[in-house]
C-alpha cells in the first residue's frame, strides 16, 4: 500500500505537464497501460518484495488516471457546465469505491487474491478502447522542454515524505536513523525542487501559479479534505469491528453509508454549481455539514445503534459536495494552457493529503490508545494488536474487556475530533476563496482563442 501511495502521489504533477505537451488522450492511454502492466505483474508476484515493487509500478499508472479525467473535462466543457460532468465522474468513482471492495472480496473468496489484479486487464482494455474512440481532446501545437530535473526531485521528495509518514512509529521508531534520514531527504529534496522550478524557463509546477489566490487556497483545501476523508475511511471500519463487533472483512459494506453520502453530495454540489454559476458557498456548505458529521462520529460509543452510525457516516460523506466545486474552481482561475497543470496539482494535493491523513490519524490513535492501556493490559499484550483484532479482546478477562473497550472508545473519540479540526481548518480557508463567476469557454476554446486557432486534435489533425 505504501509503495502505491508513494508512486501515485509523486508522479501526478508530471502527468499534468506532459499532458499539456502531448495531449490528455495520449497520457491517459499511457497511464492505463502502465497500470495494467503493474496489475498483471502484481498478480504474478512470488514474494512480498515483488508485490511491493509491482504495486509501485501500478501506482505510476494510477497517479495519472483521475488527474487526466479531470483535466479532460476541463478541456471539453465550460466551467459553467463542468460541475455537472465532474459530479458524474464522482458518481462513477463512488460506485467503484463501493463495488471494488465487494468484487475484490468475492474474487478472493471464490478464486485467489491474484484475481483482484487480473480483473483489471479486461476493464483496462475496455478503457483503452473508449479513450481512443471518444477522448478526442485538442493538443497544443507547440514545442516544449520537459523539466526532467524537477521531475526527479519532486519524486524523491514526495517519496521520502510519504515513506516517513507511513513508516514512522510503525515500522521504525520516530527517532531512528531511517526516519531521520527520510525527513532530511524530504527537506533537502523540497528545497532543491523549489530552486529548480525558479530557475527553469518551463517548470514542472510553475510557482507563479501560487500567486493566484484561488490556486493556492484550493491546493490547501485539497490536502486537508483528502486527509480528513482518508483518515475517516480508515478508522470507521476499525471502530465497527473492534467496538461494535461487526463481522466480516469487507470494508466496502461497512463504509457504504459514507460512500453513498459522498456520491449524493457530489451530484448535488456539481449540479447546483452549474445552475447558479458560483462555487464558494457550496464548498462552505459541504465543509460545515461534513464537520458536523465527523463530530457526530466522535460521540459514538459501544451502545450506538446501526441507524445512528448510518446517519453519521452519511452526513460525514457530504464532504463530497466540495469535490466538483474545488476541481472546477482551480481550473476556472487559470488560462487554458494551465488546465492540465492545475488539475494535476489538485489531484496531487488530494493524494498527498490522503497519505498524510492516514499517518496523522494513526499516530493520534496509537498514542491515545497506548496511554489509555499502558497500565491496563497484562505483559505481552500489545495495544496495537488489541486495536486491530476483536478476537484478541475476547481472549481477555471480562473486566479487562470492559476497560479495553472504553479505552478504544476514548481513542476513537479523539481521532474523529482530529477529523473535525482538519475539516474546520478547511472551512476557515474556504471563507477566503474568491467567489468568481464561472467562465463560459472550455479549456480547448480558451487555448484556441489565445493561439489564434493553433491547436490540433488528438489525432494530429
Amino acid at each position: 500500500m505504501t509503495a502505491y501511495l508513494v508512486t501515485s502521489t509523486a508522479v501526478t504533477p508530471l502527468y499534468g505537464k506532459l499532458s499539456d505537451i502531448y495531449g490528455r488522450r495520449r497520457l491517459m492511454q499511457t497511464a492505463i497501460l502502465i497500470f495494467l502492466a503493474g496489475s498483471i505483474l502484481s498478480g504474478f508476484s512470488q514474494s512480498m518484495l515483488q508485490l511491493a515493487l509491482f504495486r509501485g509500478l501500478q501506482g505510476v499508472g494510477g497517479g495519472g488516471l483521475m488527474a487526466m479525467a479531470i483535466a479532460g473535462i476541463g478541456d471539453i466543457f465550460t466551467p459553467r457546465e463542468r460541475g455537472k460532468y465532474v459530479s458524474y465522474l464522482q458518481l462513477v468513482n463512488g460506485a467503484a469505491l463501493i463495488g471494488g471492495p465487494l468484487l475484490g472480496g468475492y474474487l478472493t473468496d471464490q478464486f485467489t487474491w491474484r484475481w483482484i489484479f487480473y480483473i483489471n486487464l479486461p476493464l483496462g482494455v475496455l478503457a483503452l478502447v473508449f479513450v481512443q474512440l471518444a477522448f478526442d481532446v485538442p493538443v497544443p501545437d507547440e514545442s516544449h522542454r520537459i523539466d526532467y530535473e524537477g521531475a526527479t526531485l519532486i519524486v524523491i521528495a514526495v517519496s521520502a515524505l510519504v515513506a516517513f509518514t507511513s513508516w514512522g512509529g510503525d515500522r521504525y521508531a520516530w527517532g531512528s536513523w531511517q526516519i531521520i534520514g527520510l525527513v532530511a531527504v524530504t527537506i533537502v529534496g523540497t528545497a532543491l525542487f523549489i530552486l529548480q522550478e525558479r530557475r527553469v524557463e518551463e517548470p514542472l509546477i510553475s510557482l507563479e501559479l501560487f500567486r493566484n489566490r484561488t490556486v493556492l487556497l484550493v491546493s490547501i483545501l485539497a490536502v486537508l479534505i483528502g486527509g480528513a476523508l482518508m483518515g475517516v475511511v480508515n478508522y470507521i471500519p476499525v471502530f465497527m469491528r473492534t467496538v461494535l463487533g461487526k463481522g466480516g472483512t469487507n470494508t466496502g459494506l461497512l463504509l457504504m453509508p459514507l460512500f453513498v453520502g459522498f456520491i449524493v453530495s457530489s451530484i448535488i454540489g456539481g449540479q447546483l454549481m452549474s445552475r447558479i454559476g458560483r462555487y464558494k458557498f457550496i464548498t462552505i456548505g459541504g465543509l460545515v455539514i461534513s464537520s458536523i458529521g465527523c463530530y457526530l462520529l466522535s460521540t459514538m460509543g459501544a451502545d450506538v445503534s446501526s441507524l445512528q452510525t448510518t446517519l453519521y457516516m452519511f452526513v460525514t460523506g457530504m464532504m463530497g459536495m466540495t469535490l466538483p466545486t474545488l476541481s472546477t474552481a482551480i481550473q476556472n482561475a487559470v488560462s487554458g494552457d494551465d488546465i492540465g497543470e492545475v488539475s494535476s496539482l489538485y489531484s496531487f494535493g488530494r493524494n498527498l493529503g490522503g497519505a498524510l491523513g492516514v499517518s496523522a490519524f494513526g499516530i493520534v490513535f496509537d498514542r491515545q490508545l497506548t496511554n489509555e492501556l499502558k497500565d491496563v493490559l497484562p505483559k505481552g499484550v500489545d495495544a496495537s494488536t488489541v486495536s486491530q483484532s476483536p478476537e484478541a479482546i475476547h481472549q481477555l478477562s471480562p473486566q479487562l474487556q470492559g476497560q479495553v473497550m472504553q479505552a478504544l472508545v476514548d481513542a476513537f473519540h479523539v481521532v474523529f475530533l482530529v477529523g473535525v479540526a482538519v475539516l474546520g481548518a478547511g472551512l476557515v480557508f474556504s471563507f477566503a476563496l474568491p467567489n468568481d463567476e464561472l467562465k463560459e469557454q472550455s479549456g480547448a476554446e480558451m487555448r484556441a482563442a489565445a493561439d489564434g486557432g493553433g491547436v490540433e486534435d488528438a489525432d494530429g489533425k
